[in-house]
């Protein structure tokens, strides 16, 4: 059985999609609601910048990736003498 990298992609997004939407609603309610001292900005850039940070390493390890490469896996591959002896 083959499958192409690219099929990795769909979870990945979904969760990263999922992260957003989380993110955009705690930091809209860490604005709205609790942002009046300083101690409040300095945890909302904290948690934007490591964010940002988070997504840029995941970008620079992606990058390099062919994702039009396939997996081939079969749990019957290879021939019995590969196979461990007991």
């Amino acid at each position: 059985m083959t499958l192409s990298l690219a099929l990795l992609l769909i979870p990945y997004s979904i969760i990263v999609l999922l992260f957003l939407l989380l993110a955009v609603l705690n930091v809209y309610h860490l604005i709205c609601y609790g942002a009046t001292t300083r101690i409040s900005f300095l945890f909302t850039f904290l948690f934007v910048a490591g964010t940002l940070a988070i997504a840029f390493f995941s970008w620079q390890a992606l990058g390099d990736v062919v994702w039009s490469s396939t997996v081939s896996f079969s749990p019957f591959s290879g021939s019995a003498t590969e196979l461990p002896q007991f």
